[in-house]
């Protein structure tokens, strides 16, 4: 039974296979940069063993990220950058505990961010660069007790930075948000 799937930098074509759904021991699945097209298939919330996920550098994957990657309980590292996703990003991701990596920056992602994304007490990289988010930075972003990086540049994002997110960086933990990238107009006063 297969545990881990490596098949990255490739020259792979076609989609990703249903039948990745029926390989339910998998905890490692790497699928980036390759020139697979279409969706990631729902089947993959049948792997519920999966603790990694990475389908990056894939400009012909799109489609909505799928809601069944929030079935993923034991999941802590999603990386889905540099494709073609739309829509808005899942709320379900907010039931991802384990997570302390994920990377959707530099797809076509809109709508506001689910504040269920302040469910992930446990991340410590968050990545929605590049995309266009609209809206506020949830204030339940304050809840990022272990975050070191977050990057929201390049989108539309607006308002205030949340002061819940900013004091993350006064917890008298110097590794908590060492880098913050947002738009220019949702930075942390400084005073």
């Amino acid at each position: 039974s297969m545990e881990l799937l490596d098949i990255a930098f490739n020259e792979f074509e076609g989609t990703l296979p249903t039948e990745l759904g029926e390989m339910s021991n998998l905890t490692s699945f790497f699928a980036g940069h390759n020139q697979f097209e279409g969706q990631i298939p729902q089947e993959i919330g049948q792997c519920t063993n999966l603790k990694e996920f990475q389908v990056d550098g894939s400009h012909d994957i799109g489609g909505k990220i799928p809601a069944v990657l929030g079935q993923l309980t034991k999941l802590e590292f999603l990386k889905l950058d540099t494709c073609a996703f739309t829509g808005e990003l899942p709320s379900q991701i907010g039931n991802l505990a384990n997570l302390t990596f994920m990377d959707v920056s530099s797809n076509e992602l809109e709508g506001a961010i689910p504040t269920e994304l302040g469910k992930l007490t446990n991340i410590v990289t968050l990545g929605l660069a590049n995309n266009d988010f609209s809206g506020d930075v949830p204030t339940e972003f304050g809840n990022f007790v272990n975050l070191e990086k977050m990057y929201l540049q390049n989108t539309d994002l607006s308002g205030v930075m949340p002061k819940e997110v900013c004091a993350l960086r006064d917890m008298g933990n110097d590794t908590v948000l060492e880098e913050l990238q947002v738009p220019c107009d949702v930075e942390c006063d400084l005073d």
